[in-house]
């Protein structure tokens, strides 16, 4: 085939149009392309029997597997209700619609059908005509349920293996991709979007490849090609003035809003102010009061010391409203007390007021429900022009148009900018917002789940017409390959094993509901309580059970520190006073004028017992 034809304005349009038509999604895994070479490598014994044509398109779609056939199979399942099991229809419940040769082999169909069970797909539909030229559809699901029908010879029947289309054999060709359009991502050189991931799969059965050229300005291109191109962002009613055949074929989109979190509560408002009222603080105060009289009272009938005293003391701190019950004297531990009492105070007022009241409450403030809610708010809103357009003809939603900006089909600058500020919605196609969601802002650190959160209703479900053109026999079987993936109801999620599910299960995120406080919230308020109780138990304690010892330590450093004081006097004075009140020596002589005398005749210390004979004789 001439490279001529291949870069025809008719292939340009097709394939113009077909990008336009693309999802935003995520780069595949490992494991996605593992898995997809299987696939591939099975299809291709699946189809061995046919070497004109291949009738089996499996391909994988980030981890989901899809596969179908022509229209006619869409109005058997609808019209005919040869699908229909207990009044629901499979076309719908189908996940993978499999359509293979009369040829194939039932253990390589069996084999395919396990793999796409196990891929965790809920139920399959496959379909393969049989000698006689009737249809048998069988269905599988992943409870091991099987039901074979039958389908009567159709006039139709025919369309599902056509002959006339050519082989794609070791086949090069060029596609080109335009940096402006949406739903395109472009990294270097390198074009990702659910087109190429479909592309891929094509190429990887057919054993071609493909290489994408980024083209500039397309409107350029539609002049010169004379094309009126419509915002494909939201029409319903989309039509193509072109001189070639069109095939119409038709996906589901809708919008989604992307609104920044509300601000958060303050933690010590919400957790040692809001939960507790007015009549809480009171009764705190007087149990307060109660503890100090009740205390006040047995003080002066019973012994400080005593057993039932220092129960009453830890009773009264184990419930939290207490008051020290030590000697007065005792500064270091009455102030260790009182820390202690009011770090009980807390932790046995934060179990009831903060674990079972805030529990209940998200640690935002009021989200957003549905699209009436966002209208009423002040928000200002980012979005496409072909939906600020629907928004401005909508006499419902007219009140959003001085709240709207337009930035062109990819948001334009104002989109990081935005995102950093996390002061804008974003409503776009619901595809893109998923895969905004686990992205890092442009120039911080931070992730879009961090700031934003998903609209849980959908805005605007629509359909849209994608028109494809083709004008050769290469472009027909591209183009019947892209019709069998939308023909049989199967939109390009890419959910199953992509990074979005595995950012959902990574970090427990739902952004559609509300994000409640938990106790890994509370962990390190309540661990820094705790740690700081437990310390404070354990010195009091060890004063407790360890005063005497160590007022007995103490007391002999104190004796040690006199004894050295008085060998160094008596090496200055060398003599012994002749005054008699001088007689028992020169330790008597200091002790004496020494400031701690009276701190020593309190503690009933005899003098005489740490008297030390002078090394020297008197004089």
């Amino acid at each position: 085939m001439k490279i001529s034809k291949i870069l025809s304005p008719f292939l340009a349009f097709l394939i113009l149009n077909l990008t336009l038509s693309t999802n935003f999604i995520l780069k595949a895994t490992q494991n996605d392309r593992k898995l997809s070479n299987y696939i591939c490598k099975i299809t291709k014994d699946i189809t061995k029997a046919k070497n004109d044509t291949q009738d089996v398109l499996i391909g994988n779609s980030g981890g989901k597997l899809w596969s179908s056939t022509e229209s006619f199979l869409s109005d058997i399942a609808i019209n005919s209700g040869a699908f229909t099991r207990k009044g629901t229809v499979y076309h719908h419940m189908t996940k993978v619609l499999i359509v293979v040769p009369s040829t194939t082999q039932r253990k390589q169909i069996i084999k395919v059908v396990l793999l796409v069970l196990r891929s965790g797909i809920q139920n399959i539909a496959c379909v393969h005509e049989t000698l006689n030229g009737s249809i048998q559809v069988e269905y599988f699901s992943s409870l091991m349920e099987q039901e074979k029908i039958t389908i009567a010879e159709s006039p139709n029947a025919s369309v599902v293996y056509p002959d006339k289309l050519k082989n794609m054999e070791g086949y090069a060709y060029q596609i080109a991709v335009f940096s402006q359009l949406p739903r395109v991502v472009i990294m270097g050189k390198k074009v990702k979007s659910s087109l190429t991931y479909l592309i891929d799969a094509i190429n990887r059965i057919q054993n071609s490849t493909v290489n994408y050229a980024i083209v500039g300005d397309y409107k350029k291109l539609q002049y010169r090609w004379n094309f009126r191109l419509m915002d494909l962002t939201f029409n319903t009613g989309l039509q193509m003035i072109t001189n070639e055949t069109e095939l119409l074929t038709y996906e589901e989109r809708s919008y989604c809003a992307i609104i920044p979190l509300p601000p958060k509560v303050p933690i010590f408002q919400s957790i040692f102010i809001e939960p507790f009222d007015g009549l809480t603080w009171l009764f705190f105060v007087i149990t307060i009061f109660c503890s100090v009289a009740v205390w006040l009272m047995f003080r002066g009938r019973g012994a400080v010391d005593s057993p039932w005293l220092l129960g009453y003391g830890m009773f009264v701190m184990f419930i939290g409203q207490g008051v020290e019950f030590s000697r007065k004297n005792r500064l270091v531990l009455t102030i260790l007390l009182q820390l202690i009492i009011i770090m009980i105070w807390i932790l046995s007022n934060a179990y009831e007021g903060v674990i079972t009241s805030f529990m209940i409450q998200p640690i935002h403030e009021q989200r957003l429900e549905t699209f009436d809610d966002l209208v009423a708010s002040n928000y200002k809103i980012i979005t496409s022009a072909g939906l600020a357009a629907s928004i401005d003809n909508s006499e419902a939603y007219r009140q959003l148009k001085p709240r709207l900006n337009t930035s062109g089909p990819r948001l334009g600058s104002h989109f990081a900018v935005g995102l950093r500020q996390a002061r804008y919605v974003f409503i776009l196609n619901c595809d893109e917002a998923e895969m905004l969601v686990p992205v890092v802002i442009p120039g911080t650190k931070v992730k879009v789940s961090e700031l934003y959160y998903m609209l849980p209703q959908k805005i605007y479900p629509h359909i849209v017409k994608l028109p494809a053109s083709f004008s050769n026999p290469f472009l027909e079987r591209l183009q019947y390959y892209m019709d069998l993936s939308f023909q049989a109801g199967l939109p390009y999620i890419w959910t199953i094993y992509s990074a979005i599910t595995k950012f959902y299960k990574k970090n427990e995120v739902y952004f559609d509901e509300f994000v409640y406080l938990t106790l890994d919230d509370l962990t390190q308020v309540f661990s820094f309580l705790t740690i700081g109780f437990v310390l404070s138990a354990v010195i009091l304690v060890f004063e407790i059970f360890f005063h005497d010892i160590l007022k007995q330590l103490k007391l002999a450093n104190q004796a040690r520190k006199l004894r050295n004081r008085v060998h160094q006097m008596a090496y200055k004075k060398r003599k012994q006073p002749k005054d008699p009140k001088y007689q028992h020596g020169a330790l008597y002589y200091i002790i004496h004028r020494h400031k701690r005398v009276k701190r020593l005749r309190a503690r009933k210390l005899k003098v005489r017992s740490i008297y030390v004979q002078p090394r020297f004789p008197m004089d």
